[in-house]
């Protein structure tokens, strides 16, 4: 029996997202007919919008659509294609916006077979309630900006893909593809979704978006965080104290970590840790410089703490972070 997908699609939403899943299941169903020469497809999709009318994606691209929200029946998987945005401030106006469909979700959400999303398409599942209690995820750099407003959430910021019972979220940009390889696995099995994967390309052994963490992309307004980042960052090369961070900016230790906590969440000594992992992570990706020599570029002196606080905030060893991430790998 085909198994109907309604890609729910609003103003600002991602274009890959809409069309990417729409691909996926497409292939999806070739590959059930020329392996196990189904008689019909596995899938039916169609993108849907609120009212019926096309949509203006976040890339300017205007997609038709076949139905509406009136036309999404529980039995379908609803699929709420994320939104391209790059502030908070950007994703504040598009949760403004999405508000009017906050109580659809709410209703019917518990109600649909299943109903999943992925980046910012968490924000709006977790706005109508329907991540109360339960494990969840969005994109890494959203991550703290999610546990602050929906705090009633399980939400698990290294995860690729959740699922709990009819949610499924995926972390950012691409992890829409992980969460249709979840989808796929629930409705047609595990090596049908692994056959999918191989056959699009898809790495679907990566289980954590810790090593894709960009520290340069979080922004703060507070300029004695900027100018504090900007001095740690041209002497990370050495071991340093935060007492020495905010001499050189004329604030006190404790009015450096009083901004670093309200402006990121973090102490200035863990932010530095953080800063530290980035540089390695440049080094283990553009050189073939040995793990000791990369340890003190990046002012340890402890190769094996520092080869646990790595593996801690990346999920990955440094062998296997180069593995993966450096084509010319080295010897350590």
């Amino acid at each position: 029996m085909t198994k109907q997908i309604s890609v729910f699609a609003l103003p600002q939403s991602s274009g890959a997202a809409v069309m990417g899943v729409i691909d996926i299941f497409k292939v999806a169903n070739l590959i059930a007919e020329r392996i196990n020469g189904a008689a019909e497809p596995l899938f039916d999709c169609r993108v849907l919008s609120a009212d019926g009318e096309p949509v203006c994606c976040s890339n300017g691209y205007s997609i038709s659509v076949a139905g509406s929200v009136e036309d999404i029946d529980p039995q379908d998987i609803l699929f709420l294609a994320a939104f391209n945005v790059s502030t908070h401030g950007e994703l504040d106006a598009v949760m403004a916006d999405v508000q009017p469909y906050i109580p659809w979700f709410r209703e019917n959400g518990p109600r649909q077979s299943t109903i999943a999303t992925s980046c910012s398409g968490s924000f709006v599942l977790a706005e109508a309630g329907l991540l109360n209690g339960v494990a969840a995820t969005t994109s890494w750099w959203l991550s703290d900006y999610f546990a602050q407003r929906y705090p009633q959430v399980a939400l698990d910021a290294d995860a690729i893909c959740t699922v709990a019972g009819n949610r499924v979220c995926g972390a950012g940009t691409t992890a829409y593809q992980d969460v249709c390889l979840s989808i796929l696995e629930r409705y047609a099995g595990k090596h049908f979704a692994r056959l999918t994967a191989k056959y699009m390309m898809i790495d679907n052994q990566r289980r954590s978006q810790a090593p894709y963490r960009i520290l340069s992309l979080i922004d703060s307004d507070d300029e004695v965080v900027k100018q504090a980042e900007g001095w740690i960052r041209a002497n990370l090369s050495r071991d340093f104290k935060i007492n020495e961070v905010a001499h050189n900016l004329a604030v006190s230790p404790r009015t450096l970590i009083r901004r670093f906590q309200y402006a990121l969440g973090e102490t200035p000594q863990a932010f530095t840790q953080k800063l530290r992992i980035e540089k390695c992570k440049v080094l283990l990706e553009t050189t073939q410089l040995g793990f000791g020599e990369i340890v003190q570029r990046c002012g340890y002196n402890d190769e094996s703490a520092f080869r646990r606080l790595f593996k801690r905030y990346c999920q990955l060893s440094p062998r296997d972070y180069r593995r993966r991430f450096n084509t010319a790998t080295a010897l350590e």
